[in-house]
């Protein structure tokens, strides 16, 4: 009869919190790190431009050209990457939901009280 204890529920939610935050985690490092390589571009274009004076328009447009390159791939890169953590993150709490689908179940309907009642109050 131990299948909704409240110990059991709090472990299998802090359990599947924690796995959220984890993702959560990475995506935020993916985005950080794409905003790095974005700043990072920027500068360089900034740089190459005020530089402009010194070099011929065919010499930037190929050096402009080349760190544009970069910068795609880069973030494409970081792209795929947020991606493969959502993904992964998806597959945490599908493998959670069929693994534990009672416990589940009796979340969503907690929740779904919890809900039902903060409506009721207003």
């Amino acid at each position: 009869m131990g299948l909704f204890t409240r110990s059991t529920l709090d472990s299998k939610i802090n359990g599947a919190a924690d796995l959220g935050q984890r993702a959560v985690r990475g995506a935020s490092d993916a985005v950080d790190s794409a905003s790095g390589q974005l700043r990072s571009l920027l500068d360089d274009l900034e740089s190459s431009i005020q530089n402009a004076k010194d070099i011929d328009a065919d010499k930037l447009r190929k050096e402009l050209q080349s760190k544009l390159k970069i910068a795609r791939s880069q973030m494409n890169g970081a792209g795929g990457a947020l991606a493969g953590r959502i993904n992964d993150a998806a597959g945490y709490a599908d493998d959670f939901v069929h693994d534990k689908p009672w416990h589940t179940l009796g979340a969503v309907a907690g929740l779904a009280l919890l809900v039902g009642y903060l409506a009721g109050r207003t």
